[in-house]
Parts: C-alpha cells; structure tokens; sequence
C-alpha cells in the first residue's frame, strides 16, 4: 500500500472511532452530551461549609456629633475616557474601574451626617508643582486636596516620595486615615512598602481563607474583635466579613481590632493564622481588605456596623489644616451636622446635609 492509501486507512479509522464514540455517549445520556465529571473540590461539595446566601439589611448610622468635616477619598483608579471621577464614580456610577470602588456605605453616611466627600483622581494633565517665593516646589496635586481636608481613605499605594512626605504630615497635624489594601498589593512594591512605612504599618503576603466556617467561600472569611481590644471601631460588631483579606500589623504603638476566628490559614503556609486583619494606630486605620465596604457586603454580618464606626473615626479628629500663608486655622466648635460659619466661629450655623452632595468635586 502506497503512502497516500496508508494515510486515508488511517483517516477512517480514527473518524470513525470519534464518530462512534460520540454515537455511544449519545446512546448512554440521550442527549448528546458526555455526563460531567464529579467535583472532586470538598468546599464545593459539603453543604455545611456554605452560608445562608440571604444578605441582611445594612443600617450604617453614625454617633459623631463632630462638627462637618471634609473626607478626601482616593479610589485608586486611574482616569479614563469618559468614566466620572468625582462623587459620581465613587458612588457606582461609571467605568469598571470606579465601580469597584463602590463604597456607597460610607460615603452614603458621611454625607447624610453633614460631611463633605470629596474624590482624588491625579490628572496627568496637570504637572505638578508650581515654584513658591523662594524657588521651594510647591505641594502636588494630593497635598493641594489634603490640605482642604480632615480625614483621607486611600486604596492606592504608588504614590511617590512627595506625596508621602504629605501623606506624613497630614497625620501629624491631626487628619485621621484609612487605608484599604488587598492580597495583591504586595506585588505592587515597593509603592506599598514605602506607604506602610510612612504610616507605620505592615503588610503580610498572601490571603486568609477558612475551609471550615465562611460566608458564602472559603476566602470571604469572618474576622471577630481581636482579645483586649477595647476598641470602638468595634461597637456592635460580633462579627464582620471581609471578602478577600490579608494579614496587616502596625510597628508604632497601635492595637489590632479585628483577627480572623478560629480555622483560618494564610495562603502562603497553608498554616493556621491569627495574624490581624484590621489595625489601629492613633490616627491609621490599616484594612486588610476593600470589597467590605461594598453595598452588598454591607449587608454581611455586621458589616453595616464597622463601616459606620469608621466613619465615626474619619471625622473624630484633631485636624487643624494651614491657613493662609501656611498658618494653623483655628479650630471652631463642633455642632451637630453644622460646619464653622463663614467670618468666625460665632457665626450662624447653616443647615447641612443637602449641600454635601452639591459640593463634593471630583479630582
């Protein structure tokens, strides 16, 4: 037999193993599908390890009666085509990449308690900085929004040394911070290094997960009140849950508010960890975790609980930004939901809560 005839006999019998192997899986499901293989993954087969999916309801309120406050919120997103980066973006409303910054909780709650939020987006556009009097840099784009602020939440870690050095001293002069980190922001050093340093906290690689007790996935672990933590961060919450978490520490004198509960391990060892996920220094809050603050996780555990404890956090500060020509404002009284009036602290106070919306700008 020729080549062409050795290669067309084989040709046949291969079509015609496939063709009547198709025929007898056919035969076999009378439906013309293969049956599917068996889930060989145990924390998809043992319905014990899966949570009620029914979400409660998120009541996030607050007990600060601070005077108003203006919280710059840095989403960590980079500017896109015609995506909104202001108040709007935050909120849900945009591209995929503000979207997932969705933290409408907080941001909802502020706002209703009189509070301004405000969102930094660095503009490219803008180059900074504009020479002072004396031939000095002056301030970045970030130090310009800081120094109009009281308190900062930040998901972003690669900001550069200037930045840092204003980051530093907003805490210094009294500004309250929270910073929201993920798993994957050990692989974005040494930005994230270099901000934790600044701001006297740790990050550990990898993720804690729980194959015994979770919400929903082994990796949406619940973390609980650290022992001793005496903290009010914690008011009313048993439990929180935090979707994809990694361990966080602090190297300045702080306190660890929230640590995962028992049967938790770390990615990375695949041993049991107690490692916190949630610290506090006096005016830092490290999370090791952002996806919380969601609308839908709001709605897990005591979530709505947290959220509205942090937000009392932001605004429960000792924050006196420079005035002009560089000099510390005075601090005016505090009244509920009312800002400092116009001309002195003595003056009337407006009413608040419709106008925080109307003046949150975008960055």
């Amino acid at each position: 037999m020729n080549r062409i005839g050795t290669l067309a006999a084989a040709f046949v019998v291969t079509l015609a193993t496939i063709t009547g192997g198709a025929a007898l899986t056919g035969y076999v499901t009378a439906d013309g599908a293969a049956p599917a293989p068996e889930i060989q993954n145990d924390h998809y087969l043992d319905d014990d390890l899966v949570a009620n999916a029914t979400p409660g309801q998120a009541t996030v309120e607050m007990e600060s009666t601070a005077r108003s406050q203006t919280v710059l919120v840095d989403p960590g997103v980079e500017p896109s085509g015609g995506a909104p980066t202001g108040l709007l973006g935050l909120l849900g409303f945009g591209g995929p990449d503000v979207a997932d910054r969705d933290v409408r909780p907080l941001a909802n709650a502020l706002i209703e308690n009189g509070h301004d939020v405000d969102v930094y987006v660095p503009d490219p556009e803008q180059q900074r900085r504009a020479a002072g009097p004396g031939g000095e840099q002056g301030p970045t784009q970030l130090g310009e929004r800081l120094a109009e602020a009281d308190a900062f939440v930040t998901f972003r870690t690669d900001y550069d040394a200037t930045e840092l050095g204003e980051i530093e001293s907003f805490v210094e002069s009294g500004g309250h911070v929270i910073v929201a980190t993920e798993p994957d922001a050990a692989f974005d050093e040494p930005g994230a290094a270099a901000l934790d340093a600044t701001l006297g906290v740790t990050t550990e690689s990898g993720y804690v997960y729980n194959m015994a007790e979770n919400d929903l996935n082994y990796q949406r672990v619940y973390a609980e009140p650290a022992a001793d933590s005496g903290s009010a961060l914690t008011e009313g919450v048993d439990r929180a849950v935090l979707p994809s978490a990694t361990p966080v520490g602090t190297t300045l004198a702080g306190s660890d508010v929230l640590a995962p509960i028992e049967g938790s391990e770390l990615s990375t060892t695949r041993a049991p960890t107690e490692a916190p996920l949630l610290v506090r220094t006096d005016g830092v809050v490290m999370v090791g975790d952002s996806d919380f603050l969601s609308p839908e996780n709001a709605q897990r555990a005591d979530n709505d609980a947290l959220i509205g404890n942090l937000a009392d956090f932001l605004v429960s500060n000792d924050r006196t930004p420079p005035g002009p020509g560089g000099q510390q404002a005075p601090s005016g009284p505090t009244a509920p939901g009312g800002p400092t009036a116009p001309g002195g602290p003595t003056g009337p106070q407006p009413p608040a809560g419709n106008e925080s919306a109307e003046n949150a700008t975008s960055g």
